[in-house]
């Protein structure tokens, strides 16, 4: 399997959107926002929880593939498709990110632009100090 900088986003509509999965810079790793999509490129979980375990899932593999985990994690940017999904995604959420030294997170509400998604998380991680 290609590394995950190598590795272009799936085909929508015949076409390819414009943008890395990964990129490496000035001591961090940055990663695109990732939806509950599974191995098969559909929506996994009807229910917010599910599909934010599923994104995690998604971004501690794109962490795996640069030698890193989500404890490395300094930085998330969520949105919610229903503002009523918080306490649900939030709950989800802590169990991936215990801490105690926890990741900054901006969480806002906004329309997605895949048909059943109810999350997207973007996630930036720190390098060790070997990968910088």
């Amino acid at each position: 399997m290609k590394a995950s900088h190598d590795l272009a986003p799936p085909h929508v509509d015949g076409r390819r959107p414009h943008f890395a999965l990964t990129r490496k810079a000035n001591g961090f790793l940055y990663m695109s926002g990732q939806l509950p999509f599974g191995p098969d490129m559909t929506i996994k979980g009807d229910d917010v929880a599910t599909q934010t375990r599923v994104c995690i899932d998604n971004i501690a593999h794109l962490l795996a593939e640069h030698g890193l985990d989500l404890s490395d994690v300094t930085k998330t940017t969520i949105w919610l498709t229903r503002i009523e999904d918080f306490a649900a995604f939030n709950h989800a959420y802590a169990a991936a990110f215990p801490g105690p030294e926890l990741p900054t997170r901006s969480t806002v509400r906004a329309d997605l632009m895949v048909p059943g998604a109810l999350v997207e998380i973007e996630a930036m991680a720190t390098l060790r100090t070997d990968q910088s």
